[in-house]
């Protein structure tokens, strides 16, 4: 979500699991920003370094002068200063000419792209590539993601599951990450826990209503258990720790593959976006949105809000509800409690001052949002090759479907080309920078740009000015909070299907 759509709180960075490129590497079972975990703890190092530090430091302290004394006596090479660790701001020098930091360069800028990115190589299956990246505006980012396989859950002997999911989250970071490791076991449960009739595969409508019961059902478990949570016997600092990720939200696009019927499932909550690219027997490249934008401006949605609170004819005014831009959410408990729920919260727990009185009197009680997702289910074409965009809306805000699309088809050609020789084109005609109030990052056909192995990558350097490498530095220059304004967090997963051809 951009600034001016949302207002953040807090944030933290999450951590990005960093592929390789092996070929014929098999793919891995299942991977999120939060699934790769270290042998060793950097808090518990920092930790036990600082305890130590104060430790010696108070041992010089409390020290008789005169084995301080003695102390100073070692050679020269070590200075007092060094010994207790004090810092020498003479290092800092008498200049008055300020030092700023380093704007990035060329290099530094791919290198920037590429930090978070990932490629996977399936091996010739349904599935033969995969590629994700991230780029963040907020600091820490308030994206994550998650991609893996899981086990069929119809068919024991079947062939395994494949997921890719992006978690768009706004004010804060908590609940996005926490989407990336609670939401596959309750869609997982829930499919498994579907009837079978007569020995038949589910339907395409039990699996829908599966998914939609996975997703609402977490939902609940993390909104509606608030008032049990504070009155329990749990410490503050449980309550506190269960509490926040009900006060942050998050959109959320979770794609099902079952290799064996090419069938593709996509679920929506919010306005995260999943596009289907297929290449047609004359060549070109179409654009299939596969899920639909959930906002306070899609006339679809405002009519389902407005019917369910016809009371309130203020409910959504400017494409928002009660001044929130998508209509379908997890968290947000701040727009689905009651009002005497959230005043005890706000009083005792911390609670956010969304949505603000102030501003929208009316507000009554709710809930205005729902994390009940919009599911669909496509065939991956067998007779053409295609692949699928599944992105955040920092994406979708410098491009439109059919320009990702036509972005990636051509990337695809110039891979085929073999060369590896970037394609950039004419600075000449380029126009003054200017980003700010009057322009964001956004991608213009004149300043495409081929350069990247990763397409994802490909994808998020177009959407930040492509070709025209003073935009891209310059998008990339503004850190937070300050990038706000021009640029949202960014995350990518592309994935080429094989047609049924190529399979065997």
């Amino acid at each position: 979500m951009s600034a001016r759509q949302l207002l953040r709180h807090r944030p933290r960075l999450t951590t990005v699991t960093r592929l390789s490129h092996p070929t014929l590497r098999p793919l891995a079972r299942f991977v999120s920003t939060e699934t790769q975990q270290k042998s060793f703890s950097t808090g518990t190092a920092a930790a036990s370094f600082a305890a130590g530090l104060g430790s010696a430091a108070l041992m010089c302290w409390y020290a008789p002068r005169s084995r301080r004394a003695a102390v100073s006596t070692k050679p020269a090479t070590i200075s007092d200063d060094e010994i207790t660790g004090i810092p020498d701001l003479n290092e800092l020098g008498l200049s008055d000419k300020i030092a700023y930091d380093p704007i990035p360069t060329a290099e530094g800028v791919t290198r920037q792209l590429n930090e978070r990115a990932f490629s996977l190589v399936a091996g010739g299956k349904l599935v033969t590539r995969y590629d994700g990246a991230q780029v963040a505006s907020n600091s820490p980012c308030e994206d994550a993601f998650v991609h893996g396989s899981f086990s069929n859950p119809f068919d024991k002997h079947g062939e395994d599951w494949l997921a890719w999911g992006v978690f768009d989250g706004h004010c804060g970071w908590q609940l996005s990450n926490l989407l990336t490791k609670q939401m596959i076991p309750f869609v997982r449960r829930a499919l498994s826990d579907i009837k079978s009739k007569d020995g038949s595969s589910p339907s395409e409508e039990d699996i829908h209503k599966a998914i939609k019961s996975a997703f609402t059902t977490l939902d609940d478990a993390i909104v509606k258990t608030a008032l049990a949570t504070i009155e329990s016997d749990l410490p503050f600092a449980e309550k506190a720790r269960r509490l926040e990720a009900a006060y942050a939200g998050s959109c959320a696009l979770l794609t099902l593959l079952d290799p064996q019927s090419r069938n593709l499932t996509v679920a929506s909550t919010g306005d995260c976006r999943a596009v289907l690219g297929q290449k047609t027997e004359d060549g070109k490249w179409v654009a299939t949105d596969l899920s639909t934008d959930c906002t306070g401006a899609n006339p679809d949605e405002v009519a389902r809000i407005k019917a369910q609170f016809p009371d309130e004819p203020d409910v959504v005014r400017s494409g928002r509800v009660w001044g929130m831009q998508p209509s379908r959410t997890f968290g947000d408990g701040m727009w689905k409690w009651t009002s005497q729920l959230k005043e005890n919260l706000r009083n005792h727990f911390n609670g956010l001052s969304l949505p603000s009185a102030v501003r929208y009197g009316s507000y009554k009680d709710g809930p205005y949002l729902t994390a009940e997702p919009l599911v669909t289910t496509t065939k991956i074409p067998e007779a053409q090759p295609s692949f699928l965009i599944l992105a955040t809306d920092g994406l979708w805000d410098t491009m439109s479907s059919a320009q990702a699309v036509d972005l990636v088809g051509k990337w695809i050609e110039w891979q085929a080309q073999g060369t590896g020789k970037p394609v950039k084109p004419s600075a000449k005609d380029f126009e003054e920078t200017v980003l700010g109030r009057k322009q964001g990052c956004r991608y213009e056909e004149r300043k495409a740009t081929l350069q990247d192995d990763n397409v994802a990558v490909h994808l998020v350097r177009n959407g930040l000015g492509g070709g025209d490498e003073q935009m891209v530095r310059g998008a990339l220059t503004f850190r937070y909070p300050n990038s706000r304004d021009i640029r949202d967090d960014i995350t990518v997963q592309v994935v080429f299907f094989a047609p049924a051809k190529t399979q065997q």
